[in-house]
Formats: C-alpha cells, structure tokens, sequence
C-alpha cells in the first residue's frame, strides 16, 4: 500500500489504491464489526492501512496511531469521504506514558475500546555485525517494546472494566535467515513468543491474541531495500 496514493487517483508503484481498498471485495460481511472500536497502531501507510480501510468496511469506528499528524488526518478524511467511521491519534508508541494517556481517551471518548491491531513497526537493511547500539535499539524499541506498551495498556484497560477484548499482531516471518534485518528478526521473536504467553495467561480474562506473519508484501516500506536484499525474501521455502 502506497500512502502516497489518493482517491484522485496519483500514481502507486505498489500496493493498492485507496480507491481500490474501498471497493476491493471482502467475503465478510458489511456490519460484521459494526458498533465495535478497532485501534491500529501504523494505520497510515503499508499493510495497517489496508486494515484500516478494511475494519472500516465492516462497521467498526478505526482509531489510526501514528506519529504524521499530516498523514493520519489525510487518511481519516479520505475514510469519511467514503462515509465510513474513523479517527486519528498521534502517539509515539515507544512511550509508555503516551500509550496510556491515549487509551484513557480513546474510553473517554467512545465509552470501550474492543480490539487492538499492533501494525506499527520499523527497521533498516543493514548488515547486523554493523548495528549500531541506536540503531539497535530504535528497531527493539519500536517493534518489540512499543508492542508490548499497547498490549498492557489495551489488556489493563479491558480487565479492569470486564470487557473482552482481542489483540492482533502483525509480525514477519522468523524462521528464515535473512540478509539484514536481523534487529526486527529479534524483535518480533520476541512479540510471537509474548503472544504465545499471553494468550494464555489472559484467556480467563477473554482476552484473544493472535499474531499474523504476513510474509513479503511489497508496500512503500519494500522500496528501502536493494534488489540483492529482496532476493532471499522471495526465495522459496520448504
């Protein structure tokens, strides 16, 4: 998905369209979400915003996270032209004092909060023997860290009023040894093996979590790594 792109229709080199996203076909039903609140965390661009545009659809209320004021705003509008229900709120997820402050108002605003879609991450191509330690842990702080703050927040918050809640992480595929990336390899082991935990820790308090290793799908992200980097991820497996 090309955040670039508009309902006017400009020009994408990847992805879909807005235009396409909201009209794409979807075996789900058109109220199957209705009445409920979806946050998505990286909802203005890549594979949260086909999320965004698709719970949308399906009658939910979509609260987009992110850090572009620019981008998030743009996305809403284009949502409402559509006449479907959206938000934005501007929050860095790598701090925890942000994430329960938007929480906080995401409940004060719509009265419950129902499901959270964790699609914020980032990371650089680079071979892994050069990581700097900033490097490093801009990469942990984000996809692994940040994760983790909006789990807690959204599960404290779902505990403590009683209501259920579902939890969705989008994550890549671990098991290969890939060229360069090795920061977010480690960071999202490290949110499959959270998930696995917490799936079961919170289940009495009907809590659902699931993690969602998309495999290679070439959004605006794909275009900061060279051909020789993109090789390995195409590659098939057994």
């Amino acid at each position: 998905m090309n955040d670039q792109q508009t309902d006017a229709g400009t020009d994408a080199t990847l992805g879909l369209s807005d235009d396409e996203l909201a009209t794409h076909p979807t075996v789900f039903a058109a109220d199957a979400l209705a009445g409920q609140v979806v946050v998505v965390s990286g909802g203005a661009g890549g594979i949260g915003r086909a999320i965004a545009w698709l719970f949308a659809r399906l009658g939910a209320h979509v609260v987009i996270v992110g850090r572009s004021a620019d981008k998030l705003d743009a996305l809403v509008d284009r949502l409402g032209h559509r006449g479907l229900k959206a938000s934005a709120h501007l929050a860095d997820i790598r701090d925890p004092d942000a994430v329960s402050a938007m929480f906080d108002a995401l409940w004060t605003e719509h009265g419950h909060v129902d499901h959270l879609v964790n699609s914020a991450g980032g990371q650089f191509p680079q071979a892994a023997i050069d990581f700097s330690i900033k490097g490093w842990n801009a990469v942990i702080n984000t996809n692994l860290n940040g994760t983790w703050y909006m789990m807690q927040a959204a599960a404290q918050r779902w505990r403590d009023r009683r209501h259920p809640g579902s939890i969705v992480n989008i994550v890549v595929v671990t098991t290969h040894g890939l060229y360069g990336i090795a920061h977010t390899i480690a960071a999202r082991s490290g949110v499959i093996g959270l998930s696995r935990a917490l799936a079961v820790e919170w289940a009495p308090l009907n809590i659902r979590i699931n993690c969602i290793a998309p495999g290679a799908i070439e959004t605006e992200g794909w275009n900061v790594y060279s051909e020789a980097a993109r090789a390995p991820i195409h590659a098939p497996t057994r």
